[in-house]
């Protein structure tokens, strides 16, 4: 095939896809739904796993003791977990030292006043890294055992363990959404695709047959089909693009803001992979788009 045929098989891809405007424009807002829906699905579920990931790396266990303990008591059970091989460090926290966090912590001026140095409720602490998020359930039984029940008034890990779980089930709940949600716009897509090339093969009948009469080979007739297609996946891409960009924009402060120190930076981890998340949608879209159109060429066009 010369090079003057494929520049026109090309100008007649470009020619369908402007002469079809409504019928493109549906195929290619489809696509765009389709495209977004996937691309915000997996940027959340890569973001919010990568963070759950960094909040289980930071989180600690707290050990908060009675006034009855004695110092004695306190040092000899930091001693214990610090010769615990799941245990990367303990850290002492004394009543004035709790005392001067929480003043940095508490804004309120009021609430402020009703602890002093002189009447301090704060209790004393010990702050415990494990090795690993995995070994904090056993550090936490060990320190359940009847043993140390007197001396000890709580252990937080109860709460920051809750705060993991939450994440963890918004993950899969958005997984699943995310899949559902996907499937549907992907078989909308296909339907779409597929009678919008049936549609203009079907406006095109009489010009397809006056180009078999001149002799037209049938990749000649075809190929402007398979490029059109391949249209509504390059035009979706950037449109999806756009979307997303602009919509991460818009609602990253919101989330900083509301979710505060546990932020998900979905708008940095976007721009971060910016060029494999175009090859990602731009492979999905033409791949959707030149099957759809290859089975609806297959189906539709008689040659």
């Amino acid at each position: 095939m010369s090079s003057q045929s494929i520049r026109r098989i090309i100008k007649l891809g470009f020619v369908n896809f402007w002469r079809n405007g409504w019928l493109s424009s549906a195929a290619t807002l489809i696509m765009t739904l389709t495209l977004l829906i996937i691309s915000v699905f997996l940027i959340f579920n890569l973001v919010i796993s990568t963070t759950t990931e960094s909040i289980k790396s930071k989180i600690d266990l707290s050990v908060y003791f009675s006034d009855e303990a004695t110092d004695l008591q306190v040092q000899e059970l930091k001693l214990f977990l610090q010769q615990r091989p799941d245990v990367k460090g303990v850290v002492f926290i004394s009543k004035e030292e709790a005392f001067k966090k929480w003043q940095e912590v508490q804004k309120n001026e009021k609430i402020r006043q009703l602890v002093t140095e002189e009447n301090n409720p704060l209790p004393r602490s010990l702050e415990v890294k494990a090795n690993s998020p995995e070994n904090l359930d056993s550090i936490a039984n060990f320190l359940s055992q009847e043993t140390y029940k007197s001396m000890i008034r709580k252990i937080s890990y109860q709460e920051n363990k809750d705060v993991i779980q939450k994440l963890i089930n918004i993950t899969k709940f958005s997984q699943k959404i995310g899949l559902i949600l996907s499937i549907i716009f992907i078989i909308i897509s296909i339907l779409v695709i597929l009678n919008t090339i049936r549609l203009t093969i079907f406006t095109r009948q009489t010009e397809i047959e006056i180009m078999r009469l001149v002799g037209a080979n049938d990749s000649f007739i075809k190929v402007p089909f398979l490029i059109e297609g391949t249209l509504y996946g390059i035009f979706a891409t950037f449109l999806s693009m756009v979307l997303i960009w602009l919509g991460l924009y818009l609602i990253s402060p919101m989330i900083t803001k509301y979710l505060g120190e546990v932020s998900l930076d979905m708008e940095g981890f976007f721009l971060a992979n910016l060029p494999w998340i175009v090859l990602f949608e731009l492979l999905i879209a033409i791949l959707i788009s030149t099957t759809c159109s290859m089975i609806s060429i297959r189906k539709n066009l008689r040659l």
